[in-house]
């Protein structure tokens, strides 16, 4: 089985900024329910916009599947899959959450 994984980019209009790894590639919605957007909004509240970039990948052969918690820990320890090529990119997607605590979204 191949895994399928994105690393989550977040940034404030402050220049306040986070990074995530979340299995599958995420939607707005699962974006907005992680614990690292809930901290980073609850850390700046009085932000406009979160610009935020999801680069997704694929690593292994096989069948597509999600990949679970244990599987991000590896890949999060073993990052240097991303920088050399072993994990394949399969899209870059950056989008704009307006106004953080009310949810709306604006693409980029």
């Amino acid at each position: 089985m191949s895994k399928i994984f994105s690393l989550i980019g977040l940034e404030t209009n402050t220049g306040i900024r986070d990074v995530a790894i979340m299995g599958g590639i995420p939607e707005v919605e699962d974006i907005q329910r992680s614990q690292t957007y809930q901290e980073l909004v609850e850390d700046c509240g009085c932000s406009e916009y979160i610009s935020v970039v999801v680069q997704s990948f694929r690593y292994g052969q096989g069948p597509p599947e999600l990949a679970a918690l244990e599987d991000l820990q590896w890949i999060g320890s073993h990052n240097e899959i991303i920088k050399n090529g072993e994990a394949e990119k399969l899209q870059t997607a950056r989008f704009a959450i307006l106004y953080p605590d009310q949810g709306l979204q604006m693409n980029m």
